[in-house]
């Protein structure tokens, strides 16, 4: 496969993660803080159409340059015979279980109002599309995949707070609500984030099968850099909940700024996570005694 085939695939599974992920989140975000990102709730259904059309796009994409991969050239991009060979197989049931999703998730948000549950349908029948393909629906076992269904949730929902937020705190009006969403957030978060560390060692032990594998092959080596810069991401979301949110009340401006600057790193971080996820997933083999 050529380099700019590989190149191809990292980002536009980057990208599809993106979208799924990020309008995931957003609905869910909505459906659970309803009454604290009201005032938002507009700009976080334009942005939420704009990541699902991403995603759609981006799956599409990633499903294409499967053929492409396979073909080594052009030609496999719009071949019938090799795309509709690999429709039939889990890649293709993936694909179909995410413009599923998204679909419904795109009509909730353009219906509004009690749409959005329709779009946490959508959300969840698209993020369970991860668990329908790869190495962890190997083998039957089905807990491997509640693992990362769970693992994949708390990411979104993660990601679904920072628009919200960014803009709560970027209005003066606004910083007691960015506030409520930050506090109950954080409280959230005391749950959510050890769902996702804890699901997110336990798969990579059942892709890795030992600790010598994590420091011994390239995909280990891969992964580790991986988690330091969730390391990272955690990091700031620690200093968020401990330091900044808590002082909106009394600092207004200066803590909303700090706020404001932080989320926007985050963003960064996130982006970063999702190329490494990506890059991990497209080029690095599991390890022969996984």
């Amino acid at each position: 496969m050529p380099d700019v085939w590989v190149l191809a695939a990292i980002i536009a599974k980057a990208l599809m993660y993106f979208g799924i992920l990020t309008s995931g989140g957003l609905v869910l975000v909505r459906l659970v803080f309803a009454s604290e990102v009201a005032r938002v709730a507009s700009a976080m259904r334009r942005f939420a159409v704009l990541c699902v059309l991403v995603g759609i796009v981006a799956s599409i994409a990633s499903f294409a340059l499967r053929g492409a991969a396979l073909t080594g050239d052009a030609s496999g991009l719009i071949d019938p015979d090799m795309l509709g060979l690999m429709w039939q197989t889990p890649v293709g049931t993936a694909l179909a279980l995410r413009l599923v999703g998204l679909g419904l998730v795109l009509a909730g948000l353009l219906i509004g109002g009690i749409g959005w549950s329709l779009a946490g349908i959508g959300a969840l029948i698209s993020v369970w599309s991860f668990a329908s393909i790869g190495h962890i629906s190997d083998g039957g076992a089905f807990w491997p995949k509640l693992l990362l269904m769970a693992h994949l949730l708390a990411v979104s929902f993660w990601i679904g707070v920072l628009l919200p937020l960014k803009r709560l705190a970027h209005d003066a009006e606004r910083l007691e609500a960015a506030g409520r969403l930050g506090h109950r957030f954080g409280q959230i978060a005391t749950v959510v984030i050890p769902i996702l560390i804890a699901a997110g060692l336990a798969l990579g032990w059942v892709l890795l099968g030992s600790w010598a594998n994590l420091f011994t092959t390239a995909y280990g080596l891969a992964l580790i850099l991986k988690l330091c810069i969730v390391g990272v991401l955690l990091g700031f979301g620690a200093m968020n909940k401990i330091r900044i949110v808590p002082r909106l009340a009394s600092d207004g401006a200066p803590a909303a700024a700090q706020l404001s600057k932080s989320l926007a790193l985050e963003w960064v971080v996130f982006a970063m996570v999702l190329l490494a996820t990506a890059a991990l997933t497209t080029t690095f083999a599991l390890p022969d005694a996984h």
